[in-house]
């Protein structure tokens, strides 16, 4: 929100505006004198100032949108910017998170619109932290850097400064303490008082996370002299919480519960139940300290009650973190292991690292008092590796550093400041002929610098374009010419193949393998620059999965002994000490030591020596390759990884100087190192490291969906879902079920890209797979063991649950009785092996598009006449089932989809992705959309008054009745009932 100071100055340029702040009285007699134009409107937004803000919120409310409504009404589109923004500002402090989104958006809109900087601001800012509000902090930081970009050009630091904190404030709540600081110290240079109590405030906490109290104390209680010079209670009871909470780690108990009490007085009294339940918390972590565990899981479970009603789901997962604490002590371990395990799951899905580290070393406790070491010892790496990665020297390092800057900030702000003062005097004392004419002096040569600087930065700037433009040139040439080379490759490769096949002259074989091996080379090379150019345009992604890590190296190294004998090179390798479990992604694995192994192989001499050596230490994957070639000079071994570059023995033996560029990056893509150690005459040692731990990898990075990842999707009712990868949004699930392992592999090889494959084994265990998933496409094998393909389809189109999905079967039967057979089993199309991949991607491709034009139509009329959709049988059924049952409820306000899918006898993933597929509609969309339209059934009633309409249908708000409505239907309620208009949906 605008500053109050602002607001007061321009009341205070109207006569009209000569009262007292809180005279709201006095405010209500001048609006029914006031004209209907911009005064009228600051009116009715002044009361966001007054004490009206604390006695009636609900009608601050009420006066901002008649503000918004008489904004609209006289074209003032900075009033209704401001109307809409204070009614999200007062929807986000009393919780009600998406309306307060609803309106800050409105307000974003408006004042976009007309370039309104302040306004923008406001919006952005309430965007930011009511995203912030419910844990979803990527969403959050986007709209706290429009903020710095609107109040740049308004030049307004002091929103500079906030945003920058804010932003700094969700890193800190992640555990990235250098980027929470580099933040922090943007909001310290500015300078402003305002700025500086926030600033100290925020590097407090960062040495509280740092555990070095006495400097949090320092900072913290600097700031609580500020925040009660300025009046701030938000800041001065935040400083209290957390004066509490050090209070509390220190062993100070009864003066953490007094500084926690002082905080829960101020939130309390401006009605702040995010912090109030963030205090609880604490209380209930204190409690635990003394061992009184009653009181503590009291004190948790009060937090919960709160969190859940706004949302607050990084609080929420705190609290579970403590109760489960609470469970271990007690020894009740299994209510410790399921509440432990929940808390993991929120932590992993909202990032928060702080919280993985602790909820990693209590179930690694859990399991140890349980006996089973194996997971104690799983979680117990897992709490190493997560708590090495929050606590480095580099962060100390540079939290030293940073304070230091401040330190010196200030001594430079006092020095400058009595600087000025003298120089006050001084020119005070000189006549006013000899400063015009210093001055003049002075912007002469502040002009020529500028026209110098500008001149060589304009020169800088275009070199730096035509580098770009030159670098960008040689890219797309070559990924060009490599797609160039590929249709020719193939055209080689196919035909002779076939000739191989068909020929046992010997002579004529070896000339006809030489060409194979060569054209396999070249086409190797032509896909080192594809993945290269993937990787710069970020297209390429791991796909992990476990794997059996030491039969992969074992194939990849013994594929190179044929080639050591040819050249007598004494090739070694020595693996050791590897996990039973271990998580790589085998392609790119693959790539990487084939291409190292490779290059040591093209640079040793006959009669040399090649080393490999494989182990593991600390959940990665070490691998050295040591070679007794030429080795490389110091200025060498900085260039060897740079792409297309060659040296003096690079050009000897030949080479494209892609091979370890593609090397460097593919380790780079896992979060690996990569480095080399040479000299010349010496030989070279390539050493590598990936990460095997399933807790290395993202979860969009798992080409396979397991067990546990859908235990997640199960619970996610729970928590908010973090915007999702591109691999959950943009790609279709395909399921894959075929007998045979190599063509099972071989198809997903093609769908992959395009799709996210599961694979089944045969008929039985892909019906089960499908019930479970619920995919966009299945391709099956006709002839399978167990249950066959044909079986497998008559059992999916008959289930509800699956019926809808379109099913491609896939036989060696060419005759026309057998493509019938097939088809009337229910498959929506017929591929003859051996088929061609393009005809295979593209008739999946229609299939989908099929069905999503059938999906769009029948979203358009679903609460009218769901029986003239065109879709099969048992999907409609289906679809009068899920109406029937919402209706059957329709007026129980807590029905919920809980409800409905047990009503319906599916899982929540199955009802959503049933519904979606069908109608586009979630399980809460179609539930509310069925409610919107039997309300507008009974308002077309002559006598149905809105309220009886709303609480018919299950609505237990009228205003968020109305604003349903007005979404859906473009009128409110009211309107709509006096225009008696014909329902559309």
């Amino acid at each position: 929100m605008k500053l109050r100071l602002l607001f007061v100055l321009i009341l205070i340029g109207n006569p009209s505006f000569s009262y007292a702040q809180n005279e709201v009285d006095s405010l209500r007699q001048l609006i029914k004198s006031q004209p209907n134009d911009s005064n009228k409107v600051n009116t009715y937004l002044y009361f966001f100032y007054t004490d009206l803000y604390y006695e009636n919120p609900e009608e601050v409310i009420q006066f901002a949108k008649k503000a918004a409504v008489l904004s609209n009404a006289i074209d003032f589109a900075k009033g209704e910017s401001d109307a809409y923004n204070t009614m999200g500002y007062m929807y986000r402090i009393r919780s009600e998170n998406d309306s307060a989104l609803f309106y800050f958006k409105k307000g974003a809109k408006v004042a976009e619109e007309i370039d309104y900087l302040s306004g923008m601001a406001d919006a952005h800012t309430g965007l930011g932290n009511t995203y912030c509000q419910v844990g979803d902090w990527q969403k959050a930081i986007p709209h706290f850097e429009t903020v710095i970009n609107a109040a740049q050009k308004a030049g307004n630091n002091i929103l500079i400064a906030s945003a920058n904190n804010n932003i700094g404030n969700i890193y800190l709540s992640k555990g990235a303490y250098i980027k929470a600081l580099e933040h922090y110290q943007k909001g310290v240079d500015l300078g402003n008082p305002s700025i500086k109590e926030t600033s100290l405030i925020n590097i407090g906490l960062v040495h509280q996370q740092l555990e070095d109290y006495t400097k949090a104390r320092k900072y913290l209680e600097e700031a609580v002299a500020l925040c009660k010079k300025s009046g701030n209670q938000y800041a001065l009871a935040f400083v209290y919480q957390h004066l509490g909470s050090i209070e509390q780690q220190s062993g100070n108990y009864h003066l953490a519960i007094d500084y926690f009490n002082e905080a829960t007085q101020i939130f309390t009294d401006i009605n702040e139940r995010y912090n109030v339940s963030d205090i609880k918390t604490n209380l209930g972590n204190l409690y635990f300290d003394r061992a009184n565990y009653q009181k503590a899981l009291s004190e948790y479970r009060g937090s919960i009650a709160i969190q859940e009603s706004i949302d607050h789901y990084v609080g929420i997962c705190n609290n579970l973190l403590g109760i489960g604490k609470v469970l271990l002590a007690e020894k009740k371990y299994e209510p410790a292991e399921d509440t432990l395990l929940l808390a993991n799951q929120m932590a992993d899905t909202l990032e928060l690292l702080p919280a993985k580290i602790a909820v990693a070393e209590r179930l690694s406790d859990l399991y140890k008092s349980k006996g089973d070491l194996s997971r104690a010892l799983s979680y117990y790496e897992s709490y190493k590796v997560l708590s090495d990665s929050l606590t480095n020297l580099e962060k100390s390092e540079l939290v030293a550093e940073m304070e230091a800057k401040y330190e010196i900030s200030q001594k430079e702000q006092k020095i400058e400041l009595l600087s000025a003062e003298n120089q006050v005097a001084n020119l005070q004392l000189q006549k006013q002929q000899n400063l015009r004419n210093y001055m003049l002096i002075l912007a002469i040569v502040l002009a020529l610098l500028v026209a110098v600087g500008y001149s060589r930065y304009q020169l800088k700037v275009k070199a730096n374009q035509k580098l770009k433009e030159l670098d960008t040139l040689k890219t797309n040439f070559f990924t060009n010419i490599s797609h160039e080379f590929r249709t020719p490759l193939t055209l080689i490769l196919s035909p002779l193949e076939k000739v191989l096949r068909k020929h046992t002259d010997d002579e004529t074989m070896q000339d006809l393998q030489v060409v194979q091996r060569n054209a396999n080379r070249l086409l190797e090379l032509i896909n080192q620059l594809l993945d290269l150019s993937k990787l710069e345009a970020g297209k390429l992604t791991l796909q992990v999965r476990e794997g059996k890590l030491r039969e992969l190296l074992e194939i990849i190294a013994a594929s190179f002994e044929s080639l050591a004998e040819s050249k007598e090179i004494d090739f070694k390798i020595t693996i050791q000490d590897l996990p039973d479990k271990a998580y790589y992604d085998e392609d790119k694995l693959y790539k990487i030591l084939n291409n190292l192994l490779s290059n040591a192989f093209k640079f040793t001499p006959s009669g040399g020596k090649v080393l490999l050596s494989v182990h593991s230490t600390k959940g990665k994957l070490v691998v050295s390759i040591q070679d007794s070639g030429p080795g490389l000079s110091s200025e060498q071994q900085l260039q060897i990884f740079e792409r297309f570059h060659q040296n003096e023995q690079t050009a000897k033996v030949g080479g494209t100087g892609v091979g370890l560029t593609l090397t460097r990056e593919l380790v780079m893509l896992h979060g690996g190192t990569i480095a080399v150690d040479s000299k010349p005459d010496k030989g070279s040692t390539f050493k590598f490291t990936l990460p095997l731990t399933r807790q290395a990898y993202k979860q969009s990075a798992f080409y396979e969906t397991t067990a546990s990842e859908i235990k997640v999707k199960n619970v996610s009712h729970q928590i908010p879902r973090k915007e999702p990868s591109p691999t959950e949004t943009s790609l279709p699930i395909a399921l894959v079920v075929e007998d045979n392992a190599d063509l099972r592999n071989h198809i997903s090889s093609l769908l992959q890209g395009g799709y996210f494959v599961h694979q089944a084994q045969n008929g039985k265990e892909g019906i089960e797979k499908a019930i479970n998933l619920i995919p966009d496409i299945i391709i099956s094998d006709l002839m399978m063991p167990e249950v066959d393909g044909m079986e497998l389809c008559r059992q999916l189109k008959a289930d509800e649950r699956t019926s809808h999905i379109p099913i491609i079967m896939l036989t060696a039967k060419a005759d026309q009785p057998s493509k019938l057979d097939g088809l009337k089993t229910g498959a929506d199309d017929y591929l003859t092996k051996p088929f061609d991949a393009d005809e295979l991607n593209i008739r999946a491709k229609n299939l989908i598009d099929q069905r999503i034009k059938l999906r769009d139509k029948y979203s358009v009329t679903l609460m009218i006449a769901p029986s003239k959709i065109e879709v099969t049988s048992p999907d409609e059924l289906f679809i009068k089932k899920a109406l029937s049952i919402v209706d059957e409820h329709i007026s129980d306000p807590e029905f919920t989809v809980e409800n409905f899918q047990k009503a319906i006898g599916m899982s929540r993933m199955q009802l959503h992705r049933k519904l979606k597929a069908l109608t586009n509609h979630s399980a809460s969309e179609f539930i509310r959309d069925l409610r919107l339209q039997r309300a507008a059934d009974l308002l077309a009633v002559h006598g149905t008054t809105v309220a009886d309409a709303a609480y018919s249908c299950g609505f237990n708000s009228l205003s968020y009745f109305a604003q349903c409505f007005k979404e859906k239907y473009g009128v409110t309620p009211s309107q709509y009932e006096s225009a008696s208009l014909i329902p559309r949906s």
